[in-house]
């Protein structure tokens, strides 16, 4: 992922995945640095082009600053390169101004001010990229969507489904692509965390920009991350000659795959489905006792477990995100 300065448009940050090769081929701009001990005791990879003097407490510095970031485990597989402008441009592409690879897990980023920006407000924004690399937002990648419960709160499938948003589009709606929206919301975050002064939100659209609800969800993300759908059960029965639906309600605070599993009687014969209010979202075939169906914006949902033959005791199960 790279920042690019646009001809006649403004400055952007991007996912550089064309760079990847050139990112972990860079040697020729990784002079001097390694493993240096960050003040929190973590242990953070960086590396300068020969271009900057060999100064250890340069490298002591930015190790701080990356440990003082809000991290994960994450932090321990990260490559910062500091390198000249010249050299990011060549690395990440002639319009970049920084980049990310998430294949090489690589930040290539000028170890000073740039466009307006300074060198730690940029670093921020492509460890932003990193973060949502190495988080899970199943079905769909976190780098692209963002994390899992910034980008429910945010909407970005409702919005995406909309036209809205453009989850992965670094071209044509660069300034609509919700990955960068998460980047530049966790600079922010970390800006203000840090007591730095705020940089101009001006690389993606304000729709994204992040209020104190959507900092929290954020920060969540990053310290607690989602990992897993929760399974939730309901029991149930039909006896002979009873009423032929039985309905439940599920709440579906984040967005992502629901998953029906239906144990019952061997011979009997019912249908699932899934309603938002009293529209039917997603409907089994008779006799199929699981379904799939994406959360899209809906908080709640109905589970309705239909008879068609036969009787007796059964279990519903909901794995939701």
């Amino acid at each position: 992922m790279s920042i690019r300065r646009r001809k006649g448009r403004r400055l952007a940050f991007a996912v550089a995945l064309v760079s990847s090769i050139a990112l972990g081929a860079g040697a020729e701009a990784r002079a001097w640095g390694g493993i240096f001990t960050a003040a929190s005791g973590e242990l953070v990879r960086i590396d300068f082009s020969d271009d900057y003097p060999e100064d250890p407490a340069l490298g002591q510095r930015w190790a701080n600053y990356l440990a003082g970031l809000l991290h994960g485990r994450e932090l321990a597989s990260l490559n910062l390169n500091l390198v000249t402008r010249a050299q990011v441009r060549r690395l990440c592409g002639a319009e970049a101004v920084a980049c990310y690879s998430p294949i090489v897990r690589r930040i290539v980023a000028p170890a000073e001010a740039t466009a307006g920006l300074s060198a730690e407000a940029i670093v921020a924004h492509e460890y932003g990229h990193h973060v949502a690399q190495n988080r899970e937002n199943a079905p769909w990648p976190a780098v692209d969507w963002g994390t899992k419960r910034w980008a429910s709160y945010l909407g970005v499938c409702a919005k995406a489904r909309a036209g809205m948003l453009f989850p992965g589009d670094q071209y044509t709606h660069y300034e609509l692509n919700p990955g960068e929206g998460f980047a530049e919301a966790y600079r922010v975050f970390n800006e203000r965390r840090l007591g730095s002064t705020e940089s101009p939100w001006s690389i993606v659209d304000r729709i994204m920009y992040p209020d104190d609800k959507a900092l929290e969800l954020l920060a969540q993300d990053v310290r607690e991350p989602w990992s897993a759908p929760t399974r939730i059960s309901f029991p149930g029965s039909f006896r002979k000659g009873s009423g032929e639906l039985r309905s439940f309600r599920v709440s579906t605070p984040l967005d992502g795959e629901l998953e029906l599993g239906l144990r019952g009687p061997a011979k009997a014969a019912y249908r699932l489905s899934v309603l938002n209010g009293n529209r039917v979202v997603a409907s089994a075939p008779v006799g199929r006792r699981s379904l799939s169906v994406t959360v899209c914006g809906q908080r709640t949902l109905s589970l309705r477990v239909e008879r068609r033959q036969g009787f007796g005791t059964f279990q519903l199960t909901a794995s939701r995100p």
